[in-house]
């Protein structure tokens, strides 16, 4: 069943990641893509897309949120791509520019640190 998905307008992948269909493949994948914008641009940081389709029957509730990995240059974020939740493929112009996103962020330091606490089955990971 697919079903509407609203999150608040400043959710960050952080407090998602409880929800996530398949934390530790979707987490990896979307290091991946930090990792390679970190590469060419010193810095990384994902914002989640805040409305779109959820697929339930997942692990907590299924959800898979595009993503958009930015960078800083003299401390002024900047768009590196927009990437589907789901295929983890990169978006086009367009679609980077149509797509609502959180106005929160997280670090891809921070992202790490989840996606290791989830490796290591910590408390804190989802």
């Amino acid at each position: 069943m697919i079903r509407k998905t609203h999150l608040p307008p400043d959710a960050t992948l952080i407090q998602v990641a409880g929800d996530l269909a398949e934390p530790e493949e979707y987490l990896r994948r979307l290091l991946g893509n930090m990792r390679f914008c970190q590469k060419r641009h010193g810095d990384a940081l994902v914002r989640i897309g805040v409305t779109g389709k959820g697929k339930g029957g997942g692990k907590g509730g299924g959800l898979s949120p595009s993503y958009r990995i930015d960078y800083r240059v003299d401390g002024v974020e900047t768009v590196f791509n927009g990437f589907g939740g789901t295929s983890h493929s990169a978006f086009t112009e367009t679609n980077v520019r149509e797509t609502n996103w959180s106005r929160a962020h997280a670090t891809i330091q921070e992202v790490q640190r989840l996606y290791d606490d989830l490796r290591k089955g910590s408390p804190r990971a989802p």
